[in-house]
């Protein structure tokens, strides 16, 4: 498996050193750079052996994709230059988390949000194709939206989206969360990206425990060897990021 981080690039030189394969970043702070900004960017990633492999966070909180009253040209053209800038700092992977945006409002039924939110995947999916880039979808648990909270629920709307760079990620977070039955990883038996982090704070995984060896018994049972980025919070970067990467690696070789 290969590991990052979900972190600002301005961090890039620190993960190389620490021994981190790639950098995940926030694609949506990115987008709204000024291009002078945006250039320094360029110039950190093309300075270091790691690249900046994977984003998140796709859409702004200001983007209510599923409102019956939203047009999609607005979208369109943020996609088309997060894209294009995803693709200049060598990304290959973007996460469709954005859980306030997705969320079906409560003029709509569960089915018609269903198929609202299948068709803005869709069409994500086909402008992200034109950049060579997967969308990965991430199952988000109910505190943060009320659609696609689990890995079988996610692994149904890719199969409705049914493009090939159209995938699914397994966050370990919103699984504990949910209290969702990590065999859902064997059943869907296809993950493309995944995320880590502990139940309790949401934390860097600094230490292993019982949840976290399932999480990774269950992806070894679907031979995943993709990337895992921890996404959470710490209080002392350097010491969390080095242990927890150690944690992993540990986790990992078993």
């Amino acid at each position: 498996m290969r590991f990052g981080i979900c972190t600002s690039i301005d961090n890039i030189e620190s993960l190389e050193k620490w021994g981190y394969d790639y950098l995940e970043a926030n694609i949506s702070k990115i987008a709204q750079m000024e291009e002078a900004q945006f250039q320094e960017a360029v110039k950190k990633v093309e300075s270091s052996s790691i690249k900046v492999e994977c984003f998140n966070i796709l859409f702004p909180k200001t983007m209510y994709l599923l409102d019956p009253a939203s047009e999609w040209k607005p979208v369109n053209d943020y996609l088309h230059k997060a894209f294009d800038r995803m693709k200049r700092l060598s990304g290959e992977i973007v996460v469709f988390g954005s859980g306030k945006c997705r969320t079906i409002p409560s003029c709509m039924t569960f089915a018609e949000g269903h198929r609202k939110l299948v068709e803005v995947i869709r069409k994500t999916g086909e402008i992200a194709q034109q950049y060579e880039i997967t969308v990965v979808i991430e199952p988000l648990n109910t505190g943060e939206t009320n659609s696609i909270n689990c890995v079988a629920e996610g692994a149904i709307t890719i199969a409705d989206v049914n493009l090939e760079n159209v995938g699914l990620l397994a966050d370990s977070f919103h699984m504990f969360k949910e209290n969702e039955n990590l065999r859902n990883i064997t059943r869907v038996g296809k993950l493309w990206h995944t995320h880590v982090a502990t139940v309790d704070g949401r934390r860097y995984p600094v230490q292993s425990d019982d949840l976290l060896e399932a999480f990774f018994k269950e992806l070894k049972a679907i031979n995943y060897d993709e990337r895992m980025s921890i996404e959470g919070k710490t209080e002392d970067f350097e010491k969390d990021a080095i242990q927890a990467l150690k944690v992993l690696k540990e986790l990992d070789s078993k």
